[in-house]
């Protein structure tokens, strides 16, 4: 491995013009399927680092210099753009101490009409949330590795360049020195990028994705053509989605929720500060992870500068706190005699997170109109499956809480049979009820739910006979920066 980036000794844009000179012709055998010693130009496959969606990576010998360790991603489609766009992104665009470095391109298996594929740093160590789990990482080395990331994505984005999946996969920490180095620009965006997608979103992570980016992709029937300009805050946000990871052991949305529930989560549930989740976490960097991961994106931090002088801000406080592991360990008694005991994390109960009244933030202007379609049945369907998922109760009060109205929770059992009719809450949806399965009460719509009194989950309002919860307004009435893009957003 080189420990330092070396750049391409021809221009930029003479060595993308090479890598993209011929069209790709039909695969032979499948990129994922390399056998050590496999020979891709002058590399040396050594062995598999894995296989994702889109690229297989290899670890690659320099034939021309023994023993000079790379690593070599190909392209699994040979008609994928996302090589294309990584290789341009990382040649010259993103290259940075803190970026992956970009060594050159091949094509395999024929030199001139093979599929795409580039060589890059090889760089031992482990994901952030592997890092994080160790049983040794402190909450002050993660906080500079987060303040670096923040500081990294700011510059990125000072060029134009947008990283659209940064997850903790995708943030590697060296282990020679501790410092993160982000990976997989294949989704990235810069000024001039061809488009990857035809749809309303850019290929993305679904639990990564901002509040605003769903509230768009809801609207998109209405909208037929229009793209979602992806924004530096997304990046951001979704670092405070990955820092949440990391401080707690699990993320802010369970990505194990169907795609439908887990997008009516993003937009209205209020996740729990990580501080709540893992006692352990400090207060300040709690804050500053909360803030990061705001319903508004006016209440979350304009750069990455920002984010990376927060973060320090906040390590510089009570000492003691950020020198501790991020997660308490047992040790597990080895398997057979003579083995060494393990450790193991003892990682927090997933969070539960607290439902919103919060008004969706407006989208562009030529999307500002009454939704009546798509988006009221969307939000009946998901909100019923998804709070018979959830353990709290709704209590009547409400509390203002990050730009948005926030149902005061508490564990209780489910309510009681009521004959008197419930009266309607803050930011409730008023008549008319029109989405399925909804139902007017006093004027307000209630979703009618299948469970029946007295077995109603909890959040419930049992009346009726019926199971009720209370449908948060459509309506928008907080700032937003989305605005619609063009096709080159994709």
């Amino acid at each position: 491995m080189r420990g330092v980036m070396t750049r391409p000794s021809i221009p930029p844009e003479a060595l993308l013009k090479e890598c993209l000179r011929m069209n790709p012709g039909k695969m032979a055998v499948y990129p994922d399927s390399l056998e050590p010693g496999t020979r891709v130009g002058r590399w040396r496959v050594v062995e598999s680092l894995g296989v994702g969606g889109q690229g297989a990576v290899y670890r690659v010998e320099d034939m021309d210099h023994p023993g000079d360790f790379h690593a070599l991603k190909l392209a699994l489609h040979a008609r994928d753009g996302r090589a294309e766009r990584e290789v341009a992104l990382m040649q010259a665009r993103a290259a940075h101490p803190h970026v992956v470095g970009f060594h050159g391109c091949v094509r395999w298996p024929h030199p001139h009409e093979g599929g795409l594929g580039f060589v890059m740093d090889w760089v031992p160590g482990l994901a952030l949330h592997q890092w994080a789990e160790t049983g040794d990482t402190t909450f002050r080395q993660l906080t500079t590795v987060g303040a670096t990331v923040a500081l990294t994505l700011g510059e990125l984005h000072a060029r134009g360049v947008l990283h659209r999946d940064l997850k903790p996969e995708h943030i590697l920490i060296r282990a020679s020195d501790g410092q993160p180095v982000l990976l997989d620009f294949g989704v990235g965006w810069y000024e001039g990028a061809a488009p990857l997608t035809t749809g309303p979103l850019p290929p993305a992570t679904l639990y990564l994705l901002s509040p605003e980016a769903i509230r768009f992709l809801w609207d998109s029937p209405r909208r037929p053509g229009a793209h979602y300009a992806f924004q530096a805050g997304d990046d951001l946000y979704a670092l405070g989605v990955s820092l949440y990871r990391a401080t707690t052991g699990h993320y802010p949305f369970s990505e194990w929720l169907p795609p439908d529930l887990l997008q009516y989560a993003i937009v209205h549930q209020r996740v729990p500060a990580p501080m709540d989740v893992n006692p352990r976490v400090p207060h300040a960097l709690s804050e500053v992870i909360v803030r990061l991961l705001a319903k508004n994106p006016l209440e979350r931090y304009a750069s990455g500068a920002a984010v990376h002088a927060a973060l320090v801000d906040a390590a510089s406080r009570a000492p003691g706190e950020w020198d501790v592991p991020i997660f308490i360990t047992e040790e597990e008694p080895p398997g057979q005699e003579g083995d060494k005991p393990q450790r193991r994390i003892l990682r927090p109960e997933r969070p539960r997170p607290a439902w919103t009244f919060s008004p969706p933030p407006p989208l562009p202007h030529a999307a500002r109109e009454e939704r009546r379609g798509h988006w009221p049945r969307r939000l009946a369907l998901a909100t019923a499956m998804l709070l018979a998922m959830v353990p709290m109760t709704l209590a009547r009060r409400d509390a203002r809480v990050d730009g948005s109205w926030v149902a005061d929770v508490h564990v209780d059992p489910a309510a009681e049979p009521s004959t008197e009719a419930p009266l309607p809450m803050k930011n409730q949806k008023r008549a008319p009820c029109t989405a399925r399965l909804e139902v007017e009460v006093s004027g307000a719509c209630w979703l009618r739910l299948w469970d029946r009194p007295p077995n109603c989950p909890p959040q419930t309002v049992a009346y009726g006979g019926k199971c009720l919860w209370p449908v948060p307004k459509p309506h928008p009435d907080i700032p937003t920066s989305v605005d619609a893009g063009t096709p080159e957003a994709q």
